[in-house]
């Protein structure tokens, strides 16, 4: 607790009460060298009621500069007593200067298996950055997921990817992606993707859920395999939704819709959702999970159109 000294101050105020009691006194005089030296006490007093209140906000600057807040005195109070104000909010920090800087990331692991009449095992690692600044909002991820059933390896998938938002002064946004995917198991061993059109914030709660409708065009290139080895141009409809359940607790979710200008009536649609709950603040330790669907209305010979991806994973923010 801060001792703030208020012995000058009292000192002061004394000083004026005695002063004013002597000045009322010699008032009561007639004669001309009582009213001069009542006067003069008069003078005494206002000098030293300025001194006292300079003393008075000196210590309140003292008080302040301790607990971060302003001092403010309560004149209806008969002790004097001072209320301690919040200090106003701070600035927002100012944007990064280097595209290199303002990220923050998160490493999720997660481990499945079983043995016995079946021996399954499946593992799932990702990293995840984002970077949200004044004018845009930069996310990007890897992961890589590898299983096997009975020993023979079932899934071995990776993807790369990056989006952009450029931000406006209205609901309006602009955007772009970009994304790179390996599959040993699908028709093609190679895909890369990527589209850009506007976005539009379609309901935002000040307090936790924003959501996103995205309309644009682009297009993929499958390599690798069987795969035609041809770009196919594609339209882009999607929706993002990422709410604040507690506060310790986010969901997001995601659905993006991809018609084929190629071949009319073919498509490709992902969907996904996550849960991270927060463990440890100050480790930075998450639990996630979430699944992943992919549809694709032409998978290949051999290939089932969907895939569903389940996970669960303990993850570190950094």
């Amino acid at each position: 607790m801060m001792n703030i000294n208020y012995a000058k101050p009292i000192s002061y105020l004394a000083t004026i009460i005695a002063c004013a009691g002597l000045s009322a006194s010699a008032l009561g005089n007639d004669t001309e060298a009582d009213r001069a030296a009542a006067l003069e006490r008069l003078e005494e007093a206002r000098i030293a009621f300025e001194a006292a209140r300079a003393e008075l906000e000196e210590a309140q600057r003292e008080a302040a500069a301790v607990t971060g807040g302003t001092i403010q005195t309560d004149d209806d109070s008969s002790e004097g007593d001072a209320a301690v104000q919040p200090a106003a909010e701070e600035d927002m920090p100012e944007d990064p200067n280097s595209w290199a800087d303002g990220w923050k990331f998160k490493a999720v692991v997660g481990l499945n298996g079983a043995s016995g009449n079946n021996e399954n095992f499946s593992a799932r690692a990702s990293i995840h950055g984002e970077r949200f600044t004044s004018k845009y909002e930069t996310t990007l991820g890897l992961s890589y997921t590898y299983g096997t059933s009975d020993g023979t390896k079932n899934t071995s998938r990776g993807v790369a990817q990056i989006n952009n938002d450029w931000l406006t002064d209205s609901k309006w946004r602009y955007f772009a992606q970009g994304k790179y995917e390996y599959d040993e198991f699908q028709q093609w061993d190679h895909r890369v993707s990527g589209a850009f059109g506007v976005g539009y914030e379609l309901y935002k709660d000040e307090k936790t859920t924003l959501l996103i409708g995205r309309v644009g065009i682009g297009g993929y290139y499958e390599m690798g395999g069987n795969a035609d080895e041809e770009f196919v141009p594609e339209g882009l409809i999607g929706l993002d939704l990422r709410h604040q359940w507690t506060e310790n607790t986010t969901l997001t979710a995601t659905s993006t819709y991809y018609p084929s200008f190629d071949d009319f009536g073919e498509f490709r649609w992902n969907t996904g959702a996550g849960i991270e709950v927060i463990m440890d603040a100050e480790s930075g330790m998450t639990l996630n999970a979430g699944f992943e669907h992919r549809h694709d209305s032409q998978p290949g010979t051999g290939t089932k159109p969907n895939d569903i991806e389940y996970y669960m994973g303990l993850g570190w923010s950094f």
